[in-house]
C-alpha cells in the first residue's frame, strides 16, 4: 500500500513539474513579447528582464545569468538604484540555487550596500534573511543566527507577520542545528501560531517539516512520522516540489535509523529523482551520500562505492566542502570493509586535508568577526560617554533655571555651592575620562599585541615547516635532475617545471609571511613589494617594459589584511597582462585622490571585449578580494588599445586604513 502511494506520488510529481514548466514557458514567452515593445519604459524593461531571470533560475542558470545581467546593465545605464540592487539580489539567488553559496553572498552584499543607501528596509530585511540562509549552508551557524535575528527585527517593526513567521522558522532550524532543541520547539510553535492565524498553508507546511526534524534529532521517530505525513499531504496539495524532496530525504534518514532499509531506500530515491528534476546539485550530492551509507550498512559495497563516486564528484563541482569531508569519511569505512589499507590511508589524508580547510576557514571568519565586535563595542562606549556628558549638561541647565527663582541672597550662596560642586564633578569627569581612555588604550594595545603574537607564531610555523619542506623539495628535485642527467629531455623539463613551480610557491608564501609579520603595511612597503615582483618579471620576460611609480605620502598605511589583498590584486593584474595582452609596456601607478587610495595597472596590449570574453576565476578572485576590504575594482579595455585596471580603497584617515 505504502509503495503504491509512493509510485502514485512520483508520477504526480513529474506531471506537476511538466505542467509547471509549461506554465513557466507561457510566462516567459509573454515577457519576451512585452520586451519587443519599443515604447516600453526603461523601468518596465528592467522589471521584465529581472522577471525572466527569476523564471529561468529554476531550470536554466545560463539564461538566468543572461537576463539578470541585462537588467543590471540597463539599471546602471539609467542610474536606477533599485534596479541595480534587485539585479544583484537576483544574481545572488541564481548562485545560491547552483549551491555556490560564497558567490551568492558576494552579490547579496552588493545589493545590501545599495539598499542601505536608498533606505529600502523591506529589501534589507529580505537580504539579511537570504544571507543567514547562505551562511547556514556554509555551516557558519553564528553568522546565520545573527542575520536571521537582524531580519526578524526589521519585519517585526514593519508589521510583516508572514515574514516574521518565516524568520522564526529559520531561527528554529538554526537552534536545532546547534542542538538547542527546547528553543527550536519554542520558535517553531511561535511561527506555527502566526501561520495558522494567517491560514498560510505553505508556512504551516514548513513548520510541520521543521518540527518533524527536531523530533528526529531527539529520536522521537513516531512523532516525526506524524508531522512528515501531515507535511506530505499539504505539499501534494500545494504542488510544493522542493519541500517534497526534503520530506522524502528526511523520511529516508528516519527509516535508515530504524534499519528499515527498504523504506529508507525508496524515500531516498524519491528525493533524488525530484532533486535531479530541480537541478538541486547540493541536494543531489547529499542524497547520493545517504544512499551510499545505506548500501554500506547492507554490505552492498559495489553499489555503495558507485553512489559515493557520484556524490563526491557533484560535491566537488559545487565546492560543498562539508559534503566532500563526509564522502572521504565514508570512503575510509568502505575501503576498511574491503580490506584495502592503501586506499584507507589515502582517503584518511583527504579527510584530514578537508577537515583542516574547514577549520582554517572557521578560524579566519572568527578572527574577522572578533575584530568587528571589538570595533563595535568601542564605538558604543564612545557614544555612551557622549550621552553621559550631554545628560549632565542638561541637568546643569535645569538646575540653573531653578536657582533663578530663589532670593538673590540665597541664589548667591547656592550659586557658590553649585560652582564648587561643578568644579569637583568636572575634575572627577576628567579623571574618569582619563581612566577610561587609559583602559581603552591598554585594551587596544593588549589586543593588538595578541593579534601580532598570533601572526608571528603562524608566520614562524609557515616559515619553519612549510617553507623548509618546499626548500627540501627544490633541493631534492635538483639532486634528481643531476642523478638523471642521462634521462630524456622531457623528464628534465618536467623536473625543471616542478622546481620552478615550487620556487614560485615559496615566493608567494614569503609574501604571505611578509604581510602577517606586519600589523600595518605602508604605501612604501607595498611599492617595494610590487617593485620586487616586477623585477622578477623583468628577468623572466625581457620583451616587456615595466614602469612603476607612486604619488602618495609614504606614511599612508593599511592593515595587513587590506595590504596583502591590494598586493594580490595588483599581482594578478600584472600576471594577466603578461600572459594574455601581448603588451610591450605595463605601467603600475599608486596614488591618492582625496580620501581614496588608487592603484592602476595599464598595458598597451591587444585588449578585449568585456561582454564577449570569459574572464574566468582570476577576475572573480580579484573581485572577492576587493569586496573583503570594502574596496572596488574597474576594468576598462579596448580592442587594439590595451587594458586599464583600477583599484580603489577608501582611506579612513591619513595614516592608516
Amino acid at each position: 500500500m505504502k509503495q503504491n502511494k509512493l509510485r502514485i506520488i512520483v508520477c504526480w510529481i513529474f506531471c506537476v513539474v511538466s505542467i509547471s514548466n509549461f506554465a513557466q514557458q507561457k510566462q516567459i514567452d509573454a515577457l519576451k513579447k512585452q520586451l519587443k515593445n519599443r515604447s516600453l519604459s526603461d523601468s518596465l524593461k528592467i522589471k521584465y528582464l529581472g522577471d525572466l531571470g527569476w523564471y529561468f533560475s529554476s531550470f536554466s542558470s545560463d539564461s538566468a545569468f543572461k537576463y539578470n545581467e541585462l537588467a543590471l546593465a540597463l539599471s546602471k545605464k539609467t542610474n536606477n538604484l533599485r534596479g541595480i540592487a534587485q539585479a544583484y539580489n537576483d544574481l545572488g539567488i541564481v548562485y545560491y540555487r547552483l549551491s555556490q553559496f560564497d558567490s551568492s553572498l558576494v552579490f547579496y552584499r552588493k545589493s545590501f550596500s545599495i539598499r542601505k543607501k536608498i533606505n529600502d528596509n523591506v529589501g534589507i530585511a529580505s537580504l539579511y534573511n537570504k544571507m543567514g540562509i547562505a551562511h547556514n549552508q556554509l555551516f557558519r551557524l553564528d553568522s546565520a543566527i545573527y542575520y536571521a535575528f537582524k531580519s526578524l527585527k526589521i519585519y517585526e517593526n514593519l508589521g510583516e507577520k508572514r515574514f516574521v513567521a518565516a524568520n522564526l522558522n529559520n531561527i528554529a532550524n538554526l537552534y536545532k542545528d546547534t542542538k538547542q532543541f527546547k528553543k527550536a520547539f519554542e520558535k517553531h510553535q511561535e511561527a506555527l501560531k502566526i501561520r495558522n492565524s494567517l491560514q498560510d498553508e505553505k508556512g504551516i507546511l514548513e513548520s510541520f517539516v521543521g518540527i518533524g526534524n527536531v523530533h528526529i534529532a531527539l529520536k522521537n521517530n513516531d512523532s516525526a512520522k506524524v508531522y512528515y505525513e501531515k507535511s506530505l499531504d499539504i505539499a501534494a496539495k500545494l504542488n510544493a516540489i522542493n519541500e517534497l524532496s526534503t520530506i522524502y530525504n528526511n523520511l529516508g534518514t528516519l527509516y535508515k535509523s530504524e534499519n528499515d532499509f527498504t523504506k529508507s531506500f525508496a524515500n531516498f530515491k524519491q528525493s533524488l529523482q525530484i532533486r535531479q528534476q530541480l537541478q538541486d546539485n547540493y541536494g543531489i550530492a547529499s542524497t547520493l551520500l545517504s544512499l551510499s551509507d545505506l548500501q554500506m550498512k547492507q554490505k552492498n559495497f559495489l553499489e555503495s562505492e558507485r553512489y559515493l563516486h557520484q556524490g563526491l564528484s557533484i560535491a566537488k563541482s559545487v565546492k560543498a566542502n562539508e559534503l566532500q569531508q563526509d564522502a572521504y569519511k565514508q570512503f575510509m569505512e568502505l575501503k576498511a570493509y574491503l580490506k584495502q589499507p592503501d586506499s584507507v590511508s589515502y582517503y584518511k589524508e583527504k579527510f584530514i586535508e578537508m577537515q583542516e580547510l574547514l577549520i582554517n576557514n572557521k578560524v579566519i571568519q572568527q578572527l574577522s568577526e572578533l575584530e568587528t565586535k571589538y570595533q563595535t563595542a568601542k564605538k558604543e562606549a564612545e557614544i555612551a560617554a557622549q550621552k553621559e556628558v550631554l545628560l549632565e549638561q542638561e541637568l546643569a541647565l535645569k538646575n540653573k533655571s531653578l536657582y533663578a527663582t530663589i532670593i538673590t541672597f540665597a541664589l548667591l550662596f547656592l550659586g557658590l555651592l553649585f560652582f564648587a560642586n561643578y568644579k569637583k564633578n568636572q575634575f572627577k569627569r576628567k579623571q574618569l575620562q582619563k581612566e577610561i581612555d587609559l583602559k581603552d588604550a591598554l585594551a587596544t594595545i593588549k589586543t593588538q599585541n595578541r593579534l601580532q603574537e598570533q601572526r608571528l607564531r603562524i608566520s614562524r610555523d609557515l616559515h619553519d615547516n612549510i617553507g623548509a619542506q618546499l626548500t627540501f623539495i627544490i633541493s631534492s628535485l635538483d639532486n634528481l635532475k643531476y642523478l638523471s642527467k642521462d634521462a630524456n629531455d622531457s623528464l628534465k623539463e618536467k623536473l625543471t617545471n616542478i622546481s620552478s613551480f615550487t620556487s614560485e610557491t615559496i615566493f608567494q608564501l614569503r609574501d604571505t609571511i611578509w604581510a602577517m609579520n606586519k600589523a600595518e603595511i605602508s604605501v612604501e612597503d607595498l611599492h617595494t613589494r610590487v617593485l620586487s615582483f616586477v623585477q622578477k618579471a623583468k628577468k623572466a620576460i625581457t620583451n616587456i617594459d615595466f614602469d612603476i611609480s607612486y604619488d602618495i605620502d609614504t606614511n599612508v598605511g593599511f592593515s595587513s589584511l587590506i595590504g596583502i589583498n591590494i598586493f594580490r590584486v595588483i599581482q594578478e593584474s600584472i600576471n594577466n597582462a603578461i600572459k594574455y595582452a601581448d603588451a610591450k609596456k605595463i605601467t603600475i601607478h599608486l596614488f591618492k585622490n582625496e580620501t581614496i587610495f588608487k592603484a592602476s595597472i595599464v598595458d598597451d596590449g591587444k585588449g578585449f571585449d568585456l561582454k564577449k570574453v570569459d574572464l574566468g576565476n582570476g577576475l572573480a578572485n580579484m573581485e572577492e578580494r576587493v569586496s573583503e576590504i570594502n574596496a572596488s575594482i574597474s576594468i576598462d579595455s579596448t580592442i587594439g588599445k590595451g587594458t586599464k585596471i583600477t583599484i580603489e580603497v577608501p582611506l579612513k584617515n591619513e595614516t592608516h586604513v
